[in-house]
C-alpha cells in the first residue's frame, strides 16, 4: 500500500495513502475472522465514573511502557472519557460477558448495576477483572473514522489469573488452553461408553473398601478424565465427572506402564527438569508398576501438607479455567511431587497412610483402556491392609476388563468409539 509521512510537532506520523477498493462489508467479514480481547476503559469525568468496551487494546511499547486503544471520532463516551486524567483499562475474564453488555449500554446509571471501586490511581476499577492496567493520555491521532489513543502506564497487576473474554465473528467467547472442542467431546462420548463396563464394580469398591472409587479414561494424549464415581463410608465426592488429570509425571503412571512405546516416551518427555537421572528414574517406576501391575502412592503425615496441595493442584487443573501460564504452573508443581510416587516395601508392623491405589484396564486389543482408581482410604492402616486392598482393586479392574472383552471384541474398541464420532458428527456437524 503506497504511503506518505507528515510532520506533526516535530514527530513523524505515517498514513496509509487513502483507497476506496475494499467493500465494508469485505472488511468486515475478513476482519471478524481475527479474535479479539475484550476490555473496558474506564475513568472520571470530574466525579461520574465513565466506562466504554474496547476491542482494540493493544500493548505498543515495552521502554517506556505504552498501550493504546481505539475509541471510534464519533464516540460521545470517549468525549468524556477523554477528559479523565487517568484511565483504568480492565481485561475483562470469560466469565464477564455481562458485565461487558452492561458497560456496553449508553446509559448513565451502568456503573450502577456492577460492582467496581476507586483504584489508588484514581479511576474506576472494575471488580473481578482479570488485570488492571493504569494509565493517562499520551497522544492522539486521528486513524481514518477512529482515534488512536496512546496511553502511558503508570501501573498494572494481574488481578485473577483466568482466560480472557474474547471477541469473535460478532459473537463472544473463551480461550480453551487444551484445545477442547466437539471432536473431544464426541471422543468423551465414546469412552464414556467404554468405561461403563467398569461402573458395577466401581460401586463395589467404594461400598466394599469404603472410599472414593473411580474408572478414568484417556481423552487424547494429554489427559485423563474420570468417567464413573462413586462413594462409600465417610469418604466425599472428589471426583466429579469429566474432572482433567494432566498424563505429565509422575501423574498417569498407572496409565502410562505398560502401554504403547509412544505413549510412555511422550510422557518421559515431559519430565522435568530433563535431566537423564530423572528420566531414567522415572523409567524405573514404570517397570516396576507395570511388573505390580498397580501404582502405589503412600502419603507420610508429616508430608500431609505436600499431599494436600498436590490435590489442590490437580483440582485447579481441572477448573478449565487455567491460562496457558497458570497451566504451566500447575504442570510444574505437580512435578515436585515425585516423593509420593515411589517403589515402597510394604511391612505387616508397619503403618501405611494410603494416597491412591490405581490399577490399568486393558481393551479386548491389548492397549490399556483405562484405570480403576480409589482414594480416600481409611489411615494408619498396617501392610497386610495395604495389599489386600491392592488385591481387591486388581480384581475389579480384572472383572472390568473382562465385562469389557464381552462387551466389545477384539478390534471393536476404537470402531466403537469411530462409530460415536460419526454419530456425533451427522448430529452435530463441526
Amino acid at each position: 500500500m503506497p504511503m506518505f509521512t507528515t510532520r506533526s510537532g516535530g514527530d513523524h506520523v505515517t498514513v496509509p495513502e487513502e483507497r476506496t477498493g475494499v467493500d465494508p462489508a469485505v472488511f468486515r467479514e475478513v476482519i471478524g475472522h481475527y479474535p479479539t480481547g475484550v476490555a473496558v476503559a474506564t475513568g472520571f469525568d470530574d466525579d461520574e465514573p465513565i466506562g466504554m468496551v474496547i476491542g482494540t487494546f493493544s500493548a505498543v511499547s515495552l521502554e517506556p511502557p505504552l498501550v493504546s486503544f481505539m475509541p471510534q471520532k464519533s464516540s460521545r463516551t470517549y468525549a468524556r472519557l477523554a477528559k479523565a486524567p487517568t484511565l483504568c483499562i480492565n481485561v475483562l475474564a470469560h466469565d464477564q460477558l455481562s458485565l461487558c453488555r452492561t458497560m456496553a449500554v449508553p446509559r448513565g446509571d451502568k456503573f450502577d448495576q456492577v460492582s467496581w471501586h476507586v483504584s489508588d490511581w484514581h479511576a474506576p476499577a472494575l471488580d473481578g477483572a482479570v488485570a488492571h492496567i493504569h494509565c493517562s493520555t499520551h497522544s492522539t491521532v486521528e486513524a481514518g473514522d477512529h482515534l488512536i489513543v496512546l496511553c502511558s502506564v503508570e501501573a498494572m497487576a494481574v488481578n485473577r489469573p483466568v482466560t480472557p473474554l474474547l471477541f469473535f465473528q460478532g459473537g463472544f467467547g473463551g480461550f480453551s488452553p487444551c484445545g477442547t472442542a466437539t471432536r473431544g467431546d464426541a471422543e468423551l462420548i465414546g469412552a464414556l461408553r467404554h468405561a461403563d463396563s467398569a461402573r458395577n464394580h466401581v460401586e463395589r469398591l467404594a461400598h466394599d473398601l469404603r472410599c472414593e472409587a473411580a474408572a478414568l479414561v484417556a481423552i487424547g494424549a494429554e489427559e485423563l478424565t474420570t468417567a464413573v464415581s462413586a462413594c462409600g463410608g465417610t469418604a466425599s465426592r472428589v471426583a466429579a465427572l469429566g474432572e482433567r488429570v494432566p498424563l505429565t509425571p509422575p501423574i498417569g503412571e498407572a496409565y502410562v506402564a505398560g502401554a504403547r512405546t509412544e505413549v510412555v516416551e511422550r510422557w518421559l518427555a515431559k519430565v522435568s527438569p530433563a535431566e537423564p537421572d530423572l528420566v531414567e528414574h522415572y523409567r524405573s517406576r514404570l517397570a516396576s508398576v507395570e511388573r505390580h501391575g498397580a501404582a502405589l502412592s503412600i502419603v507420610d503425615p508429616q508430608e500431609r501438607a505436600a499431599y494436600d496441595r498436590l490435590l489442590d493442584a490437580l483440582r485447579e487443573y481441572s477448573s478449565r479455567e487455567l491460562t496457558p501460564a497458570r497451566e504451566r504452573a500447575v504442570r510444574e508443581a505437580l512435578a515436585q511431587t515425585r516423593q509420593f510416587f515411589e517403589d515402597v516395601e510394604l511391612h505387616e508392623d508397619g503403618t501405611y497412610d494410603v494416597g491412591a491405589i490405581v490399577v490399568p484396564v486393558r481393551s479386548p486389543d491389548g492397549d490399556i483402556s483405562m484405570v480403576v482408581r480409589v482414594t480416600q482410604l481409611p489411615s494408619g492402616v498396617g501392610g497386610q491392609q495395604v495389599k489386600d486392598w491392592i488385591r481387591t482393586v486388581k480384581g475389579a479392574a480384572a472383572a472390568a476388563e473382562h465385562d469389557l472383552g464381552r462387551s466389545c471384541g477384539p478390534g471393536s474398541h476404537k470402531a466403537g468409539l469411530r462409530d460415536q464420532l460419526l454419530w456425533y458428527e451427522s448430529d452435530f456437524p463441526l
